[in-house]
């Protein structure tokens, strides 16, 4: 970013080790969502996304494992890119350097900002291999043609849980937008679905298992009690389990890519209700049902290492909520060009633009 001209000039809030979807650090206390400061900014670029949305920087930089880089992007009413494994280099400073299996697999660094235009122009400056990350390669993306029509699928309510009525109405309005315009819009679900959140949890937690020791040196309690409470739902797996599971995963980005041949595109909701009020991801007695079902759409193209947009889709009851375009591998710019005719049919939600102001 230096060298493309960029001029870094703050590092934003994250939760402790980024292991929440709400941005409240033990260090610099919480992240306010600027559109209402009593729901959460959503996690764990939680402080870029704020910043962002608050006109406070026109573009930043985030990570996504489960959805960390999508969930401030639908909390306040912006824009990221969660790329195809690989695509964008990312590497440690600061020990452990290397990364568990989880990490290899799934997560990714990506950009963030109000403007669609701006987030591919993010891409394609960070785009490429780079040493540092023996993951990263330098790809051929798929764009759509000037003027391509699509066959989109459109996922209102994911399976496994509920979905909040008027984040549903928004993606089906986004849907039929984007029907008017001339696309091919269906009702369609990706197969293995639920499946697809089961093994992303599994691996995530048996990583995180391993490394607890360590993570207790720098997590402060919330993060600590969340961990506990993660880790008590879910029974610890054995070694010919994990290797049935990337069996499973393996099959589950065959099949998705099968579903891509026929539905290039899939919208669905980023998450399954608007931005919850600070602390509800601490109760014991809710938190975990309430997170699982909250992200339960954007697990998936981290389990599958795919690429997943978010741009809004709209204003619910005064809170944004995001749209999430969703592709096969290396079709990045594909699911941008989509977001930004979403952009262009929706308009520009977020209040404040500095170019302006």
């Amino acid at each position: 970013m230096r060298a493309a001209g960029a001029i870094p000039f703050a590092r934003t809030n994250l939760p402790d080790f980024g292991l929440r979807v709400h941005t409240d650090s033990e260090l610099h206390g919480i992240t306010r969502n600027p559109w209402n400061q009593n729901v959460t900014a959503g996690g764990s670029s939680g402080g870029e996304g704020a910043a962002i949305a608050a006109g406070m920087s026109p573009i930043g930089l985030g990570n996504d494992i489960g959805g960390s880089l999508r969930n401030p992007a639908h909390c306040c009413g912006i824009t990221s890119l969660k790329p195809t494994v690989g695509v964008i280099p990312m590497a440690s400073a600061i020990p452990p350097e290397d990364m568990v299996l989880s990490e290899q697999l799934m997560v990714v660094e990506g950009p963030m900002a109000r403007h669609v235009a701006d987030v591919r122009a993010g891409l394609q400056i960070l785009a490429g291999r780079h040493w540092r990350d023996p993951r990263s390669v330098t790809a051929t993306l798929t764009d759509a043609s000037d003027g391509e029509r699509l066959r989109i699928a459109v996922l209102t309510d994911p399976p496994g849980g509920t979905t909040d009525a008027g984040i549903a109405a928004a993606i089906r309005s986004v849907g039929d937008r984007l029907a008017d315009a001339g696309h091919d819009v269906v009702d369609a679900t990706p197969p293995g679905y639920e499946r697809t959140a089961d093994l992303w949890r599994m691996l995530m937690i048996d990583d995180i298992r391993a490394g607890k020791e360590l993570l207790g040196l720098v997590l402060g309690q919330d993060a600590l009690a969340l961990l506990d409470m993660f880790d008590e739902s879910s029974p610890p797996t054995v070694i010919p389990d994990t290797h049935l599971m990337h069996a499973e995963r393996y099959a589950l980005m065959r099949q998705w890519s099968a579903f891509h041949q026929e539905f290039p595109v899939l919208l669905s909701p980023t998450w399954a209700r608007r931005a919850f009020a600070p602390g509800a991801d601490l109760d014991r007695v809710t938190a975990v049902d309430m997170m699982t079902d909250t992200i339960r759409a954007v697990v998936p193209s981290n389990l599958l290492g795919t690429p997943a947009v978010v741009t809004p889709a709209g204003v619910v009851d005064g809170l944004p909520v995001g749209v999430q375009v969703m592709g096969d591998r290396f079709t990045d710019l594909r699911c941008l060009t989509i977001a930004a005719e979403i952009e262009s049919l929706v308009g520009t939600i977020t209040p404040i633009d500095p170019i302006m102001a």
